[in-house]
């Protein structure tokens, strides 16, 4: 009987691998790969290997005979068995689907679910299933209790093949190796075999295709090799290059993996061995590398914490610049002044301003009653200006947005993956249209709030006299009187501008109400202007969404890896 670990191990592992599966690492960064693929790789250790293993300490052993290509896997499968079990040829590669061969009397545990729960349970090859496949195959050949897998190969050409591979391998009691005199040093097999032995899991190498002079040679090199890797302690096994018969290395060929594969299926002791080797090394191997998906789950939140604060600083920063613009006076530079002076008198009032409101009161009431609405240009110019400045901190906040992502490997490569999509990481083609509609209403808005507050037989006679509009426009310059943003020579026009218009409003309205009709105007622009501009954040903001990283599940992995350890002891 192999010995039993704790039992509160299965419910830990279930909760682990729960956890696992929630992570989310979806921003590509230079580590990234690295994490996906350890999440992969705990994922099936648990699912495929570790709890099917604690629940079921005295299944069969499941022995996975894997190695690179062409290294005669499926050969040696078949000739240890005496008969064609698994394709074996020239074509790369031969094995496409994993071949599980069986005693019997062991058909119902592996045609359950309980190991290899991710492959679905054939016959003969299928064509039509939507996951991958494990063909079981019934022979008295096999002894009671042990199992042998035929894997894809862990070179394969095929990506899908390789991840396969190491997923069984990853599923392993034990790791029958298959490597030939001429391959058994290359790289990909001996990242593969240190990954194996570091998770505990016990190894036995078969040496392939060895030239009778070159045996004991090969031989002596390999066993420095498995010294220097921490594997000095596992079994090798010869097997000479010699002619196939009838598609089967010779029984001699062979004997010494046969014997060795048929005493553990005659002892109980020595298939509990092996698992409880596997077992206790692969559940000790977890809580290291669960700690090590936390922090590469905790790099991602980071990430997107701060790819987040980006796109909020930016336009927080723009927002408010923009806002500043709104009261600085810069909405009064340039054509506003000039239509002011031309709305006042023809451009002669300034030159001449004697400080008295009755004065301007006639001038205005001279230009409205003529032909034509004499506020109109100003208004018009007032409204270009404000969409002016609503556009530069639009594009000044989208500009900077970007730039500052691309500087990072994430940012660049949503923005990359956004604009496949069809995402515009810039000012909307519509923005200009939006920003003269909301400034259409919110001009509108000002002659209502005109009409609406001046009900006072006073102040209406008075607003009739200067017409709604030239009392509106007059009213926008007041919300915008302040001359911080100006320069040189405008300051003075301006702060004249804001002066005289703030005296005109409270012949009108009185000093308070003006002052708040001022406020009441900024804020309803300021407003406005703040949704268009934030508005341009979309594509970012949706970037973002679509890369959802889960709060503190770094965290939650860590605590789920300590409940682990607690239930091991």
């Amino acid at each position: 009987m192999t010995e039993t670990v704790g039992t509160g191990a299965a419910p830990a592992l279930s909760e682990l691998l729960r956890r696992i599966g929630e992570v989310r690492l979806p921003l590509e960064t230079a580590d990234v790969a690295e994490g996906r693929a350890l999440q992969r790789s705990l994922s099936h250790q648990i699912d495929d290997y570790l709890l099917p293993r604690v629940q079921a300490p005295d299944a069969p052993l499941l022995v996975v005979i894997g190695g690179s290509t062409g290294a005669g896997k499926s050969t040696l499968v078949n000739s240890i068995l005496r008969r064609q079990v698994t394709q074996a040829g020239v074509l790369r590669p031969t094995t496409t689907s994993p071949v599980l061969v069986h005693h019997p009397d062991d058909e119902e545990h592996f045609r359950s679910d309980r190991v290899l729960p991710g492959f679905a349970r054939v016959t003969r090859e299928e064509t039509q299933l939507d996951k991958p496949q494990l063909r079981l195959v019934a022979d008295e050949a096999v002894p009671r209790g042990v199992a042998l897998l035929d894997s894809p190969d862990i070179d394969s050409v095929m990506e899908s093949n390789r991840l396969m591979a190491r997923q069984l391998l990853a599923a392993a009691d034990l790791w029958l190796f298959v490597t030939t005199a001429a391959r058994y040093a290359d790289a990909v097999p001996w990242t593969l075999l240190t990954d194996a032995q570091e998770r505990g899991t016990t190894i036995a190498l078969v040496l392939d295709r060895v030239p009778g002079e070159a045996n004991r040679e090969v031989r002596r090199h390999l066993t420095e090799l498995l010294s220097g890797a921490g594997l000095g302690s596992s079994p090798v096994f010869t097997v000479p290059e010699v002619p196939l018969e009838d598609g089967l290395l010779p029984q001699a060929a062979v004997f010494t993996l046969t014997s060795w594969i048929l005493n553990l299926g005659r002892s109980d002791a020595a298939r509990a061995r092996v698992v409880q080797k596997t077992l206790v090394g692969a559940l000790a191997s977890v809580p290291p590398r669960v700690e090590d998906l936390a922090r590469h789950a905790e790099e991602q939140e980071e990430l997107h914490t701060r790819l987040t604060g980006v796109v909020d600083e930016t336009f927080a920063h723009s927002i408010a610049a923009l806002e500043d613009s709104l009261a600085d006076g810069r909405v009064l530079r340039g054509e506003v002044l000039a239509r002011w002076q031309d709305f006042v008198g023809g451009g002669q009032f300034f030159r001449g301003l004697e400080p008295t409101v009755a004065r301007l009161r006639d001038r205005i009431t001279a230009a409205v009653t003529g032909r034509r609405d004499t506020a109109e240009p100003l208004e018009q110019a007032i409204e270009q200006s404000v969409a002016y400045l609503i556009r530069e901190q639009a594009v000044h906040a989208v500009t900077e947005t970007r730039m500052r992502w691309e500087d990072s490997p994430a940012g660049a490569h949503l923005i990359e993956q956004g604009s496949t999509a069809g995402a515009q990481f810039r000012v909307p083609a519509d923005f200009d249209a939006r920003v003269g509609r909301a400034i259409a209403t919110w001009s509108s808005g000002v002659n209502e709030l005109v009409r609406d507050v001046g009900q006072s037989k006073r102040a209406k006679a008075r607003i009739l006299s200067f017409g709604v509009n030239g009392v509106g426009a007059v009213l926008m310059l007041a919300a915008f009187a302040g001359t911080g943003g100006l320069t040189g020579a405008e300051v003075g026009i301006a702060g004249t501008t804001a002066v005289v218009a703030g005296k005109l409003l409270d012949t009108i309205f009185g000093d308070q109400v003006t002052r708040d009709l001022a406020a009441q105007v900024r804020t309803r622009l300021v407003d406005a202007a703040q949704e268009l501009v934030g508005s341009c954040r979309a594509p970012f903001d949706e970037s973002l969404t679509a890369v959802h990283v889960p709060a503190r599940q770094g965290g939650a992995l860590r605590r789920s890896g300590h409940a682990l350890e607690e239930a091991l002891g």
